[in-house]
């Protein structure tokens, strides 16, 4: 048996071997989808991303994790616009995380996701804490809620970064406006360029700008675009484009803080209310 046994070993190693290497071409595929593929069809990449992160048999799981609460950052943010009471849309709210924890402040948030298993976890969860919080499931650039109906916008994590196409990203901030009450602030994160840059990323995005090039790929393809996992990202190449970028969408910055990947907005309509 120690000659049988040294033969599976060996072929349990190279079948490893393969697992990594296949894992990694995968990897480097993804990630050249972006220039490739149009932004339609990068927004479905990342709901599909979510219909495999988002289980209900995860529950037992988010149920056994410690309480949630917001991360020091969410909370300075907050804390600094002065939101301790009224209306706040959290986009993207997944399990609930940061919708639970900005109710509980006696805040009345209202979580929003596309994703309905999602938005069902969301739901047990606050019945299952005594949260009065509500949840949606809805298309984030088409939502359904009536003008003036939030004191303000909160987009966790990366959100924002998300959505693919710089216009796309301005078009939608710009017609958040409308959801504010006067004097409402949009609080947004954003995703920026990590460093040092993976020697996959550099050749990743040398490649994306031959890509680009080729007929049908996608002409607004940007530096930062990725498609790690198979989940878009726009990562921010310095505090100069995500300030272009927000002033771009019409919108009053009121705080950008780089290092900790945050800005607060207000919208010039809103000003004078």
């Amino acid at each position: 048996m120690g000659l049988v046994g040294a033969l599976i070993r060996l072929l349990a190693r190279g079948f490893k071997a393969l697992e990594r290497l296949f894992r990694g071409l995968s990897d480097l595929l993804n990630r050249l989808l972006p220039a490739l593929m149009s932004h339609s069809e990068l927004t479905e990449q990342v709901t599909d991303h979510y219909e495999t992160v988002y289980k209900e048999q995860d529950l037992p799981l988010i149920l056994n994790a410690p309480e949630y609460q917001l991360s020091n950052v969410e909370t300075e943010i907050i804390d600094r616009c002065d939101r301790h009471s009224g209306r706040i849309l959290v986009l993207g709210c997944g399990w609930g995380r940061e919708t639970l924890a900005i109710a509980r402040r006696d805040i009345t948030a209202v979580g929003v996701d596309t994703n309905r298993s999602a938005v069902s976890m969301a739901r047990r969860l606050a019945k299952i804490h005594g949260v009065p919080a509500h949840f949606h499931q809805a298309d984030f650039l088409a939502l359904p809620y009536a003008p003036k109906a939030f004191d303000a916008i909160f987009l966790p994590s990366v959100m924002y970064s998300s959505i693919a196409g710089m216009v796309r990203r301005q078009t939608w901030l710009s017609e958040l406006g409308r959801l504010l009450k006067p004097k409402g602030l949009v609080m947004l994160s954003f995703f920026q360029e990590l460093h040092p840059v993976s020697r996959l990323k550099l050749l990743t995005t040398r490649l994306n700008l031959l890509l680009v090039k080729l007929p049908g790929a996608n002409r607004a393809y940007q530096r930062g675009d990725d498609c790690p996992g198979g989940h878009f990202l726009h990562a921010f190449q310095d505090e100069e484009e995500i300030r272009m970028e927000l002033v771009g969408a019409h919108t009053i910055i009121r705080e950008l803080n780089w290092a900790r990947s945050f800005a607060v907005l207000a919208y010039p309509s809103h000003i004078n209310e």
